[in-house]
């Protein structure tokens, strides 16, 4: 904190119901790097500026971020060392708001990136983004520091790496590798791109990102499996520009390895991350592989259901109109890692986890989970009751009841982000039902098929019943990850009908 210093102000006539309004002046000299300017923010704002001073032997280079343009005039400074002076500013900026399943605040927000070159720059200008991209690469490859720590003996490691070359599976090696850094270091500090010294993390069992995925490669590398480190910017941070060669976009260094047309992107500072799924934060973004034979861009797309939740109920309708079930929830992939992650926070009650234990109605009777540590999916069993809602002799049954609660998310009509899911999804719901004799079905919802125009979206419903059983079933496919904000209409439309159509009842009528 000792280059931090504080000012202390007043406001007169401060008073509670006051609007403060203030304005400040940022200045930095001899910087090597140049902050991102962030223009936009949740509120509006009439005008912004930021002026960037440098001496003419010296470029910078700018890019904008987001949607929109910004204005900009440059000077010529004469007093003193030659300098030029370029002013950017925008006026009548609009407060931004963020929408359902954007791909994150930075990709859209309106901020702008700077690129410094203090010297020789006339050099760089004849260069194309693709070429600097590259010569910084192996400038980075090439350094001692970087390219010892593949090869260092990290104290402690050897009989982990004579365990994995006596493996002949490259697959089962990798998988080893993986599993036994994880359970070594099974918390990461901070994300990063940049790996400090590695030694004292495996002795510690701390590690940032970056740290804990050097280790892998070091492991990897002495046990006889070639990999390489993939620079990456995860969803939080915002997409690459790759026309804008700038090292500070990236925050993470995750590991690539290529084993017989096969490939493997590892996050090992993911906590319940499998290490044959690509990470769920670079999904759909493009990466920069530093393969010194072969550096070059890298698109991570999968079109596979990686998000997939299957939930199947068998319930059973007392004479009194109490339902008493059980339910199985299988959760795949990214689903089981996103699930388990969420339930690390859930300290209200463990045994209550993946459903929505605020429904009114239902009471957990006993909670099962299975399969944490394996490659398996993850199994929920439960046991429950429900009262469902009444009126007179009509009983009103959504098989939605152990469902998230969770509501359409495109409510709006009118979007300016494109849409990212992440992934293509499946979720699939089956409900056997028994009912009584002193009960009759009165009324339920159709069969059905709802198909976008491109079957990028898909929903299934199919019902039947009988005097004792009711069987529902339905489906929910969203089998591509990203779309524009034009195509918004047709997708607010399909999520519309299909929140309509989950809210849709059963209704059972007790006999007289």
């Amino acid at each position: 904190m000792d280059k931090v210093g504080m000012l202390r102000f007043t406001f007169p006539n401060l008073r509670a119901g006051s609007v403060i309004e203030y304005t400040y002046t940022m200045s930095e000299k001899n910087r090597l790097t140049i902050d991102n300017w962030n223009i936009q923010s949740d509120l509006p704002t009439a005008y912004a500026s930021a002026a960037v001073i440098t001496p003419t032997f010296s470029r910078v280079k700018e890019v904008v971020f987001g949607s929109d343009s910004v204005e900009r005039r440059k000077e010529q400074l004469t007093k003193g060392l030659d300098k030029e002076k370029k002013i950017f500013f925008k006026k009548n900026i609009p407060s931004f708001e963020p929408e359902p399943y954007m791909s994150s605040y930075k990709d859209n927000v309106l901020r702008m990136g700077f690129m410094l070159f203090p010297q020789n720059a006339e050099l760089l200008d004849d260069m194309s983004a693709s070429s600097t991209w590259k010569v910084v690469a192996n400038m980075v490859l090439k350094s001692t520091f970087f390219d010892e720590q593949f090869r260092k003996v990290i104290g402690g490691t050897e009989k982990i790496v004579d365990t994995a070359r006596s493996i002949g599976s490259i697959d089962d090696r990798v998988h080893y590798l993986y599993n036994t850094l994880k359970k070594r270091i099974p918390e990461t500090t901070d994300q990063t791109a940049a790996p400090e010294e590695i030694d004292n993390s495996w002795k510690t069992r701390t590690a940032s990102s970056s740290q804990l995925n050097m280790i892998l490669m070091n492991l990897l590398r002495r046990s006889g499996i070639t990999c390489h480190p993939l620079l990456v910017s995860t969803q939080d941070n915002g997409m690459i520009k790759t026309d804008f060669p700038n090292f500070g976009q990236f925050n993470g260094l995750d590991v690539f390895v290529a084993n017989s047309g096969s490939y493997y992107i590892m996050d090992a500072s993911i906590k319940y991350q499998p290490y044959n799924l690509p990470p769920f934060n670079i999904i759909n973004r493009q990466a920069f592989l530093l393969d010194p034979d072969n550096i070059h861009w890298i698109s991570i797309t999968d079109d596979r259901p990686f998000l997939k939740r299957q939930t199947d109920l068998f319930a059973l309708v007392t004479p009194e109109g109490k339902i008493e079930g059980s339910a199985t929830m299988k959760y795949y992939d990214y689903a089981k890692v996103l699930a388990l992650d969420s339930s690390i926070n859930d300290n209200d009650n463990p045994d209550q986890k993946f459903f929505n234990k605020k429904k009114e109605g239902l009471t957990l009777i006993s909670s099962k989970q299975e399969s944490v540590n394996n490659d398996d999916p993850l199994l929920q069993t439960i046991e429950f009751d429900y009262e469902p809602q009444q009126s007179g002799d009509f009983y009103f049954i959504n098989p939605q009841l152990l469902a998230s609660g969770k509501t359409n998310p495109f409510k709006k009509d009118k979007r300016v982000t494109d849409i990212d899911f992440g992934c293509s999804q499946e979720q699939h719901l089956t409900l056997q039902m028994e009912i009584p004799a002193s009960f009759e079905v009165d009324h339920m919802p159709k069969t059905i098929i709802l198909r976008s125009p491109d079957s990028s979206f898909v929903f299934t419903r199919i019902v039947s019943a009988d005097r004792s059983n009711i069987s529902y079933a339905h489906s929910l496919e969203i089998k591509k990850a990203m779309f524009s904000k034009e195509q918004y209409a047709g997708l607010y439309d399909f999520f519309s009908q299909v929140d309509a159509m989950l809210s849709e009842e059963i209704v059972l009528k007790k006999k007289k």
